[in-house]
Parts: structure tokens; sequence; C-alpha cells
């Protein structure tokens, strides 16, 4: 790329700096969601002496987030980063996403197994298509890593960072329509119980934190899924990451809050 046109250059930094600028403001919003919670994650998470499941998945998710963005953050920001560095930091990038994001889709699926009762048809259901949906994304993410390039290096004083020029967008794309399903299918299995939680006791706390976190939520994530897919079909290579940080941490937030939310109502250390 060594006949890039001056302008072009500038359309890249411009994208650069608008990437960073947006992964900056969600990692200020997810120091703030942190913060408005504390209260709550200590007396729920850390002031239960227990370990289980759910804890353990709950502080993968929440702290996976913090190295996360500032990953993001750092690849668009430090100057002189070689391509084989750049590349180095993507995968470190793309497994923490996938493992945060598995994590908190765990959480979820153990939500709709508790509220369903624990019952062996849909213990094996929801088993089988969390696998049906885990293994594929976990390989789509092995291609990804694979088809970044970056073969532009700008060292222009203190401007840098790495620019990615070729990938295979449709795999990322095909990532997030595998997560939209299997958010629609999780949608779709709360209504029943939530309906007849509503039925039996709509106007009680826990029942009202059945209805929201297990509809409104996951509303909010089907959204998030479809708006990433959308933008990915329509952007340049170099904002490949753009809406990956924002998407983490609304992910990320739904999910704790759904932890924190059921613990606080039910005054217990552990999910129904």
């Amino acid at each position: 790329m060594d006949s890039i046109q001056p302008h072009t250059i500038l359309v890249l930094l411009e994208h650069g700096r608008n990437v960073t600028y947006l992964h900056v403001a969600c990692l200020a919003l997810w120091v703030f969601e942190c913060l408005i919670t504390l209260d709550k994650e200590v007396t729920h998470i850390w002031g239960s002496p227990r370990w289980s499941v759910v804890k353990v998945l709950y502080i993968i998710v929440r702290y996976s987030t913090y190295v996360d963005a500032s990953l993001n953050i750092v690849v668009q920001c430090v100057p002189s980063l070689s391509p084989k560095a750049c590349k180095s930091l993507y995968y470190a990038i793309i497994w923490l996403l996938v493992v945060g994001m598995t994590a908190a889709e765990i959480i979820l699926t153990l939500r709709v197994w508790a509220v369903w009762q624990k019952k062996k048809v849909i213990t094996i259901v929801l088993t089988v298509y969390l696998i049906g949906i885990t293994v594929p994304s976990l390989v789509l993410s092995v291609f990804i890593g694979r088809s970044l390039t970056f073969d532009l290096q700008l060292d222009i004083g203190r401007i840098g960072g790495c620019i990615v020029t070729g990938g295979k967008v449709e795999l990322e794309v095909a990532t997030w329509i595998l997560l939209l399903a299997y958010d629609t299918i999780m949608m779709l299995l709360m209504l029943p119980p939530a309906y007849d939680a509503y039925k039996r006791g709509g106007k009680s706390t826990l029942a009202n934190v059945v209805i929201r976190d297990g509809i409104i939520y996951y509303v909010y994530l089907f959204v998030v899924s479809l708006v990433n897919i959308v933008v990915l079909l329509k952007i340049s290579p170099d904002y490949f990451s753009l809406l990956s940080v924002i998407s983490r941490v609304i992910h990320s937030s739904l999910c704790c809050r759904v932890v924190l939310n059921i613990r606080e109502r039910m005054g217990k250390s552990s999910l129904p």
C-alpha cells in the first residue's frame, strides 16, 4: 500500500479518531455503570462467602470488559505498532469479546433454565443449543482474526495505531447473527414463565424482575445485535471494531444487572 493517496490517509486517520472517541466514551460509560452498581456488587457478590458458577461468570463478565475496552483503545492510540503486534492485539480483543459474551450468555441461559424449574427437557435443549451456538462462534472468531490485515503503518509523530485494511466482515456478521438467533430463542422461552409469573403474582417484586429482566433485556440485546449486523454490512474495513466495545458494555451491563437485581430481590447469594 505504498501508493496510497494522502487523502485516503487522512480519511483513515479520521476514522481511527472516531473509533477511539467512541471507545473512550464506552469505557467511561462502563466505569460509571460499575460505580452506580458497586453497592449491590459488594453486598450480593463479594459479601457472599459462597462461590458458585454464577458468581465466577459474573466476575469474568464484569472485569474482562475493562480489559477488552482498554485494549481497543490501545490499538487505536499507540504509535509504531507493527502489523504482527496489531494482529496479536486484535486476536486478544476478539477472544476477550468471545469469552466475555459467552460467559454472559451462560448466565442468561441459567436464568431461563431456572424459571423453567430446571426441567430435564429444557436442560437438554438449552445445553445443546448453547453448544450449537458457542462452537461455531469460536471457529468463526479464529477465521476473523486470520482474515484481518494491517498493510498500512503510520508513524507521524504521535499519530499511529493499528489500521485495519482488510478482513472478512461477513464472518463477524455471521457471529452476530448467531448471537441474534440465540437471544431470540431465549426471549421466546422466557415468555411463558414470565406470563405465568405475572398471572400468579404480577404485583410482586420478584415477578416484576422476572418480566423486566427476562423479556425487556432480551429485547435490548436483540436490538444491539441487529444494529451491529446492519452497521457491519455498511462500513469500511477500518471501522471493523466501531461498535464492538459499546456492544460489549451494553451486553455486560444488562447481564450483570440481571444477577444483581435477582439477588437483591431474593435476599440470597445465588440465583434461583
